[in-house]
């Protein structure tokens, strides 16, 4: 019986220690262990108590994986060890650009560059793929996503 209550202890703190240390190692070893378990569960027992031990093992395997999953992200280990659902930084520019806009560019466009438009810098593209030389001024000609096209004016 000792062995039966060692096993299950130890397999079941092993698969909790492997959410920590990744790897897949103890986590073979604690379902080796609940296997163990389950098996030395059918033989103490009579049958009805072997497949009672072993209901129970799995009812309580899911036990532990529903409480893991409702309470570890929200405690201090678990935010430390889980990506954040919000984005930290703006993943936009908040200006809004339009065509027409004309400043100048920062270094040469072939065909993609930096330039200055009413005081901030954007990275934009040469249309059609011509090459513009540098602190030469430019004008947006149209904005695609997150592309913005640049002729020389």
């Amino acid at each position: 019986m000792s062995w039966y209550i060692t096993l299950l202890v130890c397999g079941l703190f092993l698969i909790g220690i492997e959410i920590f240390v990744p790897g897949g190692v103890l986590g073979i070893f604690g379902a080796a262990a609940l296997i163990g378990a389950t098996i030395i569960g059918f033989n103490i027992f009579p049958i009805w108590g072997g497949w009672l031990s072993l209901f129970g093992i799995l009812c309580l395997a899911g036990l532990a994986l529903f409480i893991w999953f409702q309470y570890f992200p929200k405690s201090p280990a678990g935010k430390a060890l889980s990506l954040s659902q919000e984005i930290g930084k703006k993943d936009h520019d908040e200006a809004t650009w339009e065509p027409g806009m004309t400043g100048t560019t920062l270094c040469e466009l072939r065909p993609a560059g930096k330039a200055e438009v009413n005081g901030k810098r954007l990275d934009v593209i040469a249309d059609n793929g011509t090459w513009i030389a540098h602190d030469t001024r430019i004008e947006i000609v149209r904005i695609s996503g997150n592309r913005i096209y640049v002729k020389e004016v």
